[in-house]
Formats: structure tokens, C-alpha cells, sequence
């Protein structure tokens, strides 16, 4: 087995991802990691600092804030981080509904009456209909740039129970319907290290791990359980597991099998 870097999210795992030092947004189906461009921006700042200290001197109290030109001017925070600031609110979001294809949504400006890109929520690579001083022109734009694609979001997450049947132990995982048998069993690898030694199976067939669960005959119940008023959770399609018993035994947990940062076994080393 290739231990492999994971392709699809769950607007969940997007959703934790929510702060400048860690921030990822997603739009029209692709996650992106906005992280490094966040601070890049945040560092566009130039403007001489004042200190908020009572008393200048050569030392500054723990309390002290550095403050800049432009909020003598009125802004709420630095001209220069304008950009990042109309990212930051929305990390960890969908940001899909902003765009149109690889272009912002288009409206007619109701004061110059052109079609122009709708901005609402900050301004863009273009340079907007009425002119302003605060405009920035954009040279990369983070929506087009492939550098920082994490992967792809998830249509739709579905629950899906997988069952120890050595130990009878079971687990509920939330995956992606895209994601195939061997990209379930990635998610599943930090409750039992020792998979690679178990065959699994649904309803006494073999599972073909590299088609998706739709496509090993385990449907997605959920529509109909709503239609006729029952809760979605009322019945979880559940995975059995059978151990080989093949003479193997657990691998360490600090071991990396892939060698990439973000392989899952050594995110979760310190299990």
C-alpha cells in the first residue's frame, strides 16, 4: 500500500483553518491555502509607526501598540493590509459565491451605469469605475494562483461506520462521496496503524478499493430516510473489517511512510 497525500475536504476540515496564521478558503470546488499570501500582505505596510506609550522611552510596556498613519486618517486598520483584511474575515469559508468562473461577478454600477466587477466584500485585480487613492493593484491574484491549491472540496460528505471485527470496535468517519475505498482507509489509519492487515468487506462481498463507495454498492440513504420523516442517522452502511493474520506486527507511530509533511501518520506521531 502507498500511503497517499489526501485529494479531497470536507467543508469541516476547510472550516478549522480560520485564522491569519492559518488560513484556507475555498472556491468553486478547490481549497486553497492563503496562509503565505496573508503574510505577505501583511507586510505591504510601510507607514512610520507611533508608539501608544504614555512616557517615550528607550523601552516599551507590555501593553504597548505600534500604531500607524492611516488610522489617524480614519481607517479602521492599515491602508496596506486592505486586501488581507477582506480575506481574513471570510478564512475558512466558501468563497465561491465572489466569482464567476476564474473572474468576480459582474454587476451594472448603479452610479456610472458600466458593467463593472461586484467588489462588496474587497477590491480586486481591476481597478475600480470611480477612481480612488486606496486602490492596490494586484499582481498575482490568489484565485489563479496554482501554488496554493491544498486540493479539492467535497460535493457532498456522507457518515460511514467501519467495524473492528477483532476487537469490535467501530468508527464513524464523515468522508467525501468522491473519495474512493483506499482513500477512506487514509482517514481511517490513525485508529488502527495495523490496517494494512485487514480485509474489508460490506455485507460479505469484497470491496474494490479503488472505486468510491456508490460504486461498491453502498448507497447513500440519507434522501430517502428525509423523505418519508426519519432522522439521516437512522441507519450508517457499515464497513467490516477481518484481520489476516498474517504474522505482521504494528508499525511505530513516529514512522513516516510517505515522507511528507502532511501524511497522517505524522500528524498524529505524538498518539
Amino acid at each position: 500500500m502507498i500511503y497517499t497525500k489526501q485529494e479531497w475536504y470536507t467543508p469541516a476540515e476547510v472550516a478549522i483553518h480560520n485564522k491569519a496564521s492559518d488560513c484556507w478558503v475555498s472556491v468553486n470546488g478547490v481549497v486553497r491555502n492563503l496562509t503565505s499570501w496573508l503574510q505577505e500582505q501583511f507586510r505591504v505596510c510601510k507607514c512610520t509607526k507611533s508608539c501608544s506609550c504614555p512616557i517615550k522611552n528607550w523601552f516599551c510596556e507590555d501593553t504597548c501598540v505600534e500604531y500607524c498613519n492611516c488610522f489617524k486618517r480614519g481607517f479602521t486598520y492599515c491602508d496596506g493590509k486592505r486586501l488581507a483584511m477582506s480575506i481574513l474575515p471570510y478564512a475558512g469559508k466558501d468563497l465561491s459565491h465572489w466569482f464567476k468562473g476564474d473572474d468576480w461577478v459582474h454587476y451594472i454600477h448603479p452610479i456610472v451605469g458600466t458593467y463593472t466587477a461586484y467588489h462588496q466584500h474587497g477590491h480586486g485585480h481591476e481597478q475600480p469605475v470611480v477612481p480612488s487613492t486606496r486602490w492596490r493593484p494586484i499582481t498575482k491574484p490568489w484565485w489563479v494562483d496554482e501554488t496554493n491549491v491544498v486540493g479539492k472540496l467535497t460535493k457532498r460528505t456522507r457518515p460511514i461506520r467501519i467495524t473492528n471485527t477483532l476487537t469490535g470496535s467501530s468508527v464513524t468517519l464523515e468522508v467525501c462521496s468522491e473519495e474512493t475505498i483506499y482513500q477512506i482507509m487514509m482517514r481511517y489509519l490513525p485508529h488502527n496503524s495495523h490496517m494494512l492487515s485487514y480485509t474489508w468487506r460490506y455485507l460479505g462481498g469484497g470491496l474494490d478499493y479503488n472505486k468510491t463507495l456508490e460504486e461498491n454498492g453502498i448507497p447513500d440513504e440519507r434522501d430517502i430516510f428525509s423523505d418519508v420523516s426519519l432522522p439521516e442517522n437512522i441507519h450508517i452502511p457499515d464497513i467490516l473489517i477481518y484481520f489476516n493474520d498474517d504474522l505482521t506486527e504494528d508499525p511505530p507511530k513516529v514512522k513516516c511512510f510517505c515522507h511528507h509533511q502532511g501524511c497522517v501518520p505524522d500528524r498524529n506521531k505524538n498518539i
